[in-house]
């Protein structure tokens, strides 16, 4: 069995040429994805199968090859999705637009290739031209170097003055057979403690105030370059922050999965927390803690990495599981005393709110698992009490 993966590989030193027709290309594309998202709101669609006619001939007028095309089609419709997914959460969302600053274009499969010539590797993209190709030299880190193959699509994006192509890689997975009940694993996610995990025997707990103190770094060295006009600062700060909490989720996506291994036939529960920046409002400041914490990025972590270890994982509707005891089940508001504090309100358990909440999340998991309902159900788990209390 195989897991698809994505990477980020350096293009070599692009000459002035090549320079010049990766430039043109990403302004052909995000034009053709303009002139896609007016044809959408006059259309009042967002089916491919309806846009696909409209869009494709029109980004092909301009100059655009017909894999290129497709891609642009296919970035069209998923912007619009996007934005429809934000509007049922946020009624003041605006269209989306091209920001045509930021340099970028899709490859499809079709119009490149990966040659490997004694060890280097080369990307050969199609052109305007038939027949003719650009040949791009990447810089391949030797742990890519086995994994690097052709197929699927890709993208390449401008950083700075640097050109990157993100490529599909493929890694080996074998599976392994698994027996009996699943052990399930809650993770809480937050701003305080940034992970709470719950076994069936151990509480973890990951505590973010250190990076909730390195972000407050960031955000007064950022408003110090602002208002002397540094905008090349804030835009290197806003890079490193972008990095280091890359490192962050990387290390603790790898202790989560790792915590979830110990355990026979795990299966970690994640909260699904689609839209959360926009149904959660409270202090400037939680706000802006919240905007920059890179949530999804951890959730797809934690599943890349889980399926390399042959983890399973479920996302789960996480609505009532700070409230609810996770020992009898009473659900009431005011069972959560403060932010660390939970204390039922009908049977007296007291706890640490994270800690409840992640044996709640657990437990959601294993009711939907028994009941066979999928990933994305949303209804009230019945028997959820009864779950908890073991």
């Amino acid at each position: 069995m195989r897991n698809t993966e994505c990477v980020v590989i350096k293009i070599k030193s692009p000459t002035k040429n090549k320079q010049q027709w990766l430039t043109s290309m990403a302004d052909l594309f995000l034009q053709s994805i303009e002139i896609g998202l007016v044809k959408s709101k006059s259309a009042k669609t967002s089916s491919r199968t309806k846009l696909h006619p409209i869009v494709y001939p029109e980004a092909k007028s301009i100059g655009l090859p017909s894999d290129y095309c497709r891609m642009a089609v296919n970035s069209v419709v998923s912007m619009l999705r996007s934005y429809e997914q934000l509007k049922k959460v946020q009624h003041n969302t605006s269209f989306p637009k091209i920001n045509k600053k930021r340099k970028w274009f899709g490859l499809g499969t079709n119009a490149y290739a990966i040659e490997n010539k004694n060890g280097n590797f080369i990307l050969r993209a199609t052109t305007q031209k038939c027949r003719k190709f650009i040949w791009l030299p990447l810089c391949v880190p030797d742990k890519f170097k086995s994994k690097i193959s052709n197929g699927g699509d890709a993208k390449i994006i401008q950083r700075g003055q640097d050109w990157y192509v993100i490529l599909p890689v493929k890694t080996e997975q074998t599976p392994t057979a698994c027996s009996g009940e699943p052990t399930f694993i809650g993770v809480d996610l937050g701003i305080v403690r940034i992970a709470v995990v719950s076994t069936p025997t151990k509480t973890i707990f990951f505590n973010g105030q250190s990076i909730r103190n390195r972000r407050e770094h960031f955000t007064d060295l950022r408003k110090r370059y602002q208002k002397h006009n540094r905008l090349d600062r804030v835009r290197q700060q806003k890079g490193k922050e972008s990095r280091w909490m890359t490192d962050i989720n990387h290390k603790l996506s790898k202790q989560i999965v790792a915590i979830a291994t110990q355990s026979s036939n795990p299966m970690i529960c994640l909260e699904r927390l689609d839209g959360i920046r926009y149904r959660i409002k409270k202090s400037k400041r939680f706000n802006r803690m919240l905007s920059s914490w890179a949530f999804r990025q951890l959730l797809s972590m934690i599943e890349y990495k889980a399926m390399k270890a042959n983890v399973k994982v479920k996302m789960v509707d996480p609505r009532r599981t700070s409230r609810k005891c996770s020992k009898c089940g009473h659900d009431e508001n005011s069972n959560r005393k403060n932010q660390s504090t939970f204390k039922c309100k009908k049977c007296g358990y007291e706890t640490n709110a994270d800690r409840n909440a992640s044996k709640n999340i657990s437990a959601v998991g294993a009711s939907l698992y028994q009941q066979g309902l999928s990933d994305t159900a949303r209804s009230r788990p019945q028997g959820l009490e009864q779950t908890v209390a073991l």
